[in-house]
């Protein structure tokens, strides 16, 4: 049986004599797989100590542009030890470019009873992923039947338009001319499923073609609300996300 020793460092406050737990800042020392230490040599590698100055705290260890200029003075990379693996922060305009953003959106009418007429609305969903360019063939594999709507492209905003399934559901549907026995709530609630069982989505959340954006493994930065974060548990993920995010972060400059 292998052996995992972990350094664990906790931050009391006390107050009233009562104390509160701060922060934890969990490190492995011995055994199993220290991602952090991971990262960070990967990032001397890349030469990225030579444009980003480093802070270590207890919670996290920051990177910023040694020489900003005109660029962002806030920390662009952010790494933490988390029990769910390594959480890597990184600035939501520096991410985005390069997402896939899966748009679902439906059309309905309703009635409201302070206008005559129906009401068009609107109503989508966003899911959103980051496609890991070494395994992009397993994602044009698994979106084979949405081939020309991506066109050979692994980042952009692509609408996935689900109007057909308010009339596909049971016949529960609305339409311009009348309001079938259908409320607002259950065609959302419809909507809803439709996307959690959705193929491709599934299959996206279930590969490691890609990174979740969003519920799971990624999602915004609670101390650093300008971020995205992800946290990765994989050696093989993290190279290749560290790799590919710290050389467009040193281009920047």
């Amino acid at each position: 049986m292998s052996k995992i020793i972990y350094d664990v460092i906790q931050r009391f406050e006390v107050e009233n004599g009562v104390p509160r737990l701060v922060s934890t800042n969990i490190q492995v020392i011995e055994g199993g797989e220290d991602l952090m230490s991971l990262a960070t040599s990967l990032l001397d590698k890349l030469g990225f100590y030579n444009k980003f100055e480093e802070k270590r705290t207890s919670q996290y260890i920051g990177y910023k542009l040694k020489d900003p200029g005109k660029g962002a003075k806030r920390y662009q990379l952010i790494l933490a030890q988390r029990k769910e693996g390594l959480s890597i922060s990184i600035p939501q305009e520096i991410l985005e470019p390069y997402l896939l953003k899966l748009d679902f959106s439906i059309n309905f009418y309703t009635k409201m009873s302070e206008f005559k007429n129906l009401l068009k609305v609107a109503h989508g969903i966003s899911k959103s992923y980051w496609i890991r360019p070494s395994k992009k063939d397993i994602f044009f594999d698994l979106s084979k039947e949405y081939r020309e709507t991506f066109k050979s492209q692994i980042a952009g905003d692509f609408e996935l338009n689900s109007d057909d399934i308010a009339y596909r559901e049971g016949k529960n549907a609305y339409s311009d001319s009348k309001i079938q026995k259908v409320n607002d709530m259950q065609i959302i609630d419809i909507h809803n499923e439709y996307i959690n069982d959705h193929p491709l989505s599934n299959s996206l959340d279930n590969s490691d073609c890609c990174l979740k954006i969003g519920k799971g493994d990624i999602g915004k930065d609670k101390l650093f609300n300008y971020a995205y974060q992800v946290a990765i548990n994989s050696r093989e993920v993290l190279e290749e996300f560290i790799t590919f995010f710290a050389k467009i972060l040193m281009e920047q400059q």
